[in-house]
């Protein structure tokens, strides 16, 4: 991925609790990216090139929830984006919708958000190809969304919510359901209930997410299968490779021995 440009904003302090970082990504040649199941939705808004998922045409404007497998995706030359990472917690106040109608899906955006919104975003990023013009507008299109949905129906993030999903994401979703449970002082069904409408899945699901992604970076540290199965909190090798094989359908050595690119960086955890 030598040829992709890459930017990465933390956005401000009011946007934080709901979106975790802000990319601009550029390449001039064609790529192909491979995407492992991420912990949080995206929303993207492509301003030149084209992309194609599963060999059909994406439209320029997408919103992707939690997923169950791996996608590929095609990049044209001249491809450059903004991608919005939301929070595992932030989705509702942006997209105004329960996040788990969005799971295993990718969507045009104009199915989730007003069409006068999204084309006065992608009018306002079509008028400067400089990113640090960019970034203000992007701030508040998504500003703008948190104060609409407060106005509509007022409503904080929940604490307890917040809680267990930090606690998801810091033990790689090692952590027991009934831990978290008790961590965030909810019984076990109330977590999975108000869980699953916020984050996108419920605990068990963003669990295995958070795992496959720690299996990942272990991977890239140059640890064996048998240390990484350790290190994850498997029972034994087999284990953690029939559930690789469930995300992927591949085993771990012949999932990362192809050549595509795997997800960008996550840079702010």
């Amino acid at each position: 991925m030598s040829d992709v440009l890459q930017f990465v904003h933390r956005p401000s302090a009011a946007l934080r609790p709901y979106v975790r970082e802000i990319l601009w990504v550029r390449s001039n040649h064609s790529r192909i990216q491979l995407l492992l199941p991420e912990t949080t939705l995206t929303l993207v808004l492509r301003q030149s090139g084209a992309a194609s998922l599963h060999n059909h045409s994406l439209p320029s404007t997408i919103v992707s929830g939690l997923q169950k497998q791996t996608r590929l995706v095609e990049h044209a030359p001249g491809s450059s984006m903004v991608v919005v990472r939301f929070t595992e917690v932030g989705t509702p106040a942006i997209l105004h919708n329960r996040a788990d109608l969005l799971y295993n899906r990718t969507l045009p955006l104009d199915e989730v958000l007003p069409r006068r919104q999204i084309e006065q975003i992608q009018n306002t990023l079509a008028d400067t190809r400089e990113i640090n013009q960019q970034i203000l507008p992007v701030e508040r299109f998504l500003t703008s969304r948190i104060r609409a949905h407060d106005a509509i129906s007022p409503q904080s993030i929940s604490p307890q919510i917040e809680a267990a999903a930090e606690m998801i994401r810091s033990s790689h979703g090692r952590a027991s359901i009934r831990a978290i449970a008790r961590h965030a002082a909810m019984s076990v069904s109330a977590l999975e209930r108000h869980f699953r409408a916020v984050v996108g899945a419920t605990p068990k699901k963003l669990s295995r997410l958070a795992r496959l992604q720690y299996v990942c970076r272990l991977w890239d540290t140059g640890k064996s299968l048998t240390e990484i199965a350790y290190a994850a909190g498997y029972c034994d090798q087999p284990h953690m490779v029939r559930d690789f094989r469930l995300f992927t359908g591949a085993s771990p050595e012949e999932f990362f021995l192809r050549a595509y690119p795997r997800n960008l960086p996550t840079f702010y955890k």
